[in-house]
């Protein structure tokens, strides 16, 4: 019986899990992506209206694809452990306002989305020096202010 209960606990995280991608522009030139499959809520919708609070994803879950950019990325956020949390959101025709919370800095957001086969892509955009991210740079490469959230998570 316990196995069975695991089983479907194990289930109902995989199936609500969401995505998160971080889009960052390097300077002088060049950028990556910060992404994570494993973000975790529900976008809650009410006729034409959309809202949700609580969404998160952990920031050691996100990889950028190199060990080492991943290590400083994480640094930069709060550690690995660190959460970004999407405090509440709502929306309505495809666009919407929300609160983010970085680093334990919370700051409002605007945000544009659609709803496709039960999911809601999201994208938005931050400025890392809200949240106390400023000239980060590593062997004269640097990080630009701007970067670029898209996020899709279910809809119940």
């Amino acid at each position: 019986m316990k196995f069975i209960a695991l089983i479907v606990l194990l289930s109902s995280f995989a199936l609500h899990a969401g995505t998160v991608q971080v889009a960052v522009t390097l300077s002088p030139a060049g950028d990556f992506k910060a992404v994570s499959s494993k973000a975790r809520g529900f976008i809650e919708k009410k006729g034409a209206n959309y809202s949700a609070a609580g969404l998160t994803v952990e920031v050691g879950t996100m990889k950028t694809g190199l060990e080492l950019r991943d290590k400083h990325f994480y640094e930069r956020l709060g550690g690995a452990t660190a959460k970004i949390v999407i405090v509440k959101a709502v929306g309505t025709g495809g666009k919407g306002q929300g609160q983010i919370t970085v680093n334990k800095i919370t700051k409002p957001f605007a945000f544009v989305f659609k709803e496709t086969d039960g999911q809601v892509q999201a994208k938005f955009a931050l400025k890392a020096s809200d949240f106390g991210i400023k000239d980060v740079k590593y062997l004269g490469i640097g990080v630009e202010d701007k970067i670029i959230v898209s996020a899709t998570m279910p809809v119940r």
